[in-house]
């Protein structure tokens, strides 16, 4: 028995790996790496600029706010009652709220933007062709 499996690990030995294993054709799977690589970059770019976009109006949005409260602050410094306070801090806030609703909406159709695009269906693919063809050694 022993003797048996020493000759087939001889025999296995002077075949190459090319004689043994099946060969494979991977065209099939170069064409959907290549289709998924390209949609991925597509989508990698559309994300890029939307975020660049919600950036920006995000920037603009803090810089108008900013000046919002600096002129809070400017009203308040002249307010010469409580009352007129009261009504100068209660349109702020007034107008603070407002405009964070309004700006949650901007920046919610800027990032509906990116993913209203519409997914392309790949089509169905076909089965791996796996050839058997053995060579052998010359």
């Amino acid at each position: 028995m022993a003797s048996t499996s020493t000759n087939e690990t001889r025999l296995n030995d002077n075949r190459s790996p090319a004689d043994v294993i099946p060969l494979v054709d991977f065209s099939h799977f170069n064409q959907m790496n290549q289709n998924m690589l390209s949609d991925v970059m597509k989508l990698n770019a559309r994300l890029n600029n939307a975020l660049q976009d919600i950036g920006k109006e995000w920037a603009a949005f803090v810089g108008t706010r900013l000046g919002e409260d600096h002129r809070l602050f400017e009203t308040l410094h002249t307010c010469k009652s409580v009352p007129e306070m009261q009504q100068a801090c209660a349109r702020f806030w007034l107008d603070a709220f407002s405009q964070y609703g309004e700006e949650a909406q901007r920046l919610m159709r800027i990032s509906q933007g990116v993913v209203e695009v519409p997914a392309q269906i790949p089509p169905p693919t076909s089965q791996v062709e796996i050839r058997p063809e053995v060579y052998q050694a010359a």
